[in-house]
């Protein structure tokens, strides 16, 4: 009989299966529990917003850990401002900061070991004509290619779509740029400051291969590599008491993933590799490379429990979950036209009938009623149903699957859930603005509330 299930890490994304059968491991282990009536323990120091809530709310137990099981609490987390940084000869800013460097080379000095993290696999994220300006995309996902140098091979990290890297432009015999870093690159960087130390990549091209995950860490754990480079996978639970430093030299490129999670995934990814150092006898450093050091998700960092009540809030606000529920409407066929005219048949007229209810439902609402709250709820109603088939015009669609529906309109002579749609770009911009400089949630309220009220 089932007594117990465990789910371990549970904020962690891989839980969640995005081909075949789609499912999220964390929830099927909570219904499982259920149905055998046996207790689920979902463990993280950094636990998703969804389970949050429920402990908040009362739907879930809430036990807490306040002790760490090592000598030495949790080191504080120190930012580097990229923008104080001195520029190079070619004048870019560095990929490892003065302050990074010096801190990686006291460790090692020291006879300690260091984590650095990029989230980002590869050698080079674009490879341009510098003639010509051609670059190379995946003919399916329409994403650029990432270079992977180690095989000289451009790889779609979408859908593995990959070819040989030339050695000149296709288009007109130019010459090739590689720009943005991957881990490939970080590891070189690295390997050029410290020539001296061993260093040991572990991503996702360096695992692929079984057994290759265990020999990295066994070789890290037993000293024959003290400098761990890799990607979100080195943040996991690992535990080498010989770490003092764990460094994040990417972390702007999580933060300005376009996904309203970013910020807590990137909250979330410091934080557990903030766990890495200082296990031992000798206190850890944890450095954060940024340009955006007085974000509101950098300065919470070490306080979770204030991360979360701040965006629990600003996700009500905004009818994001765990305050609401997001559907996603996908239609795959290996014919585009098809799944358009699918789409269309079978789905558009049942979309616009929701919109027209949804719309209704605003009406009814006094003009006193109509505060952020109410806005919010019927541009996310809107924007779920919406989107997906391109009802609110071609700036507004964001379908993979199907060309979005042309609709001419004047300035002056839109249709209520276009001036809506309209709206809810405009409460994003401004959401992702107030963000950005720090703003309050009380602040944002305010020029929400404007917004809405202003008769253009």
């Amino acid at each position: 009989d089932l007594g117990l299930i465990v789910v371990d890490e549970e904020h962690d994304g891989s839980y969640k299966q995005d081909d075949g059968v789609r499912y999220s491991a964390r929830d099927m282990a909570v219904v499982r529990g259920h149905l055998a009536g046996c207790p689920v323990v979902l463990g993280s120091a950094t636990p998703c917003l969804e389970t949050w809530h429920n402990a908040q709310t009362g739907r879930y137990g809430h036990i807490q850990l306040l002790e760490r099981p090592t000598p030495r609490p949790v080191p504080d987390i120190e930012l580097v401002n990229l923008n104080d940084e001195p520029r190079d000869t070619d004048g870019r800013v560095p990929l490892v900061a003065e302050v990074t460097k010096d801190a990686l080379q006291t460790a090692f000095a020291n006879g300690g070991k260091a984590i650095v993290l990029y989230n980002r696999r590869g050698y080079a994220t674009l490879v341009e004509c510098v003639d010509c300006g051609a670059s190379f995309s995946c003919p399916s996902c329409g994403v650029s290619l990432v270079l992977h140098q180690r095989h000289r091979t451009l790889i779609c990290h979408y859908c593995g779509f990959h070819r040989n890297m030339p050695r000149s432009c296709p288009a007109c015999s130019g010459t090739l740029d590689v720009l943005g870093k991957g881990t490939e690159r970080v590891e070189e960087v690295l390997a050029e400051l410290f020539p001296d130390i061993p260093v040991a990549r572990m991503d996702a091209d360096t695992t692929s291969v079984r057994g290759s995950h265990h020999r990295i860490l066994e070789d890290f754990r037993e000293g024959r590599a003290r400098l761990l480079v890799g990607t979100q996978i080195v943040a996991k639970g690992h535990d080498f008491p010989d770490v003092h430093v764990a460094a994040v030299l990417g972390a702007d490129h999580v933060l300005a993933m376009p996904d309203f999670r970013s910020g807590e995934r990137c909250f979330a990814l410091i934080t557990q590799l903030a766990g890495r150092a200082g296990r031992g006898d000798v206190p850890g450093r944890v450095l954060v490379q940024t340009r955006q050091p007085k974000h509101p998700v950098f300065q919470q960092l070490g306080d979770y429990e204030r991360f979360a009540t701040e965006t629990l809030r600003t996700r009500q606000l905004l009818r994001y979950p765990p305050c609401s529920r997001l559907a996603l409407l996908r239609i795959e066929s290996p014919n585009r036209q098809a799944a358009l005219d699918v789409a269309r048949a079978q789905f558009a007229e049942r979309l616009e009938c929701a919109v027209e209810s949804v719309l209704q439902q605003l009406v009814d609402v006094s003009a006193e009623a109509r505060e952020a709250e109410q806005y919010s709820a019927a541009i996310r109603s809107l924007d779920l149903l919406g989107r997906h088939l391109g009802l609110f015009g071609n700036q507004h669609s964001t379908t993979a699957v199907s060309e979005p529906v042309e609709i001419e309109r004047e300035d002056d002579d839109r249709t209520d859930a276009q001036q809506l749609a309209d709206f809810a770009d405009d409460v994003r911009m401004m959401a992702n603005q107030r963000q950005k400089t720090g703003a309050t949630v009380e602040e944002f309220v305010h020029d929400l509330e404007e917004l809405a009220t202003d008769p253009g």
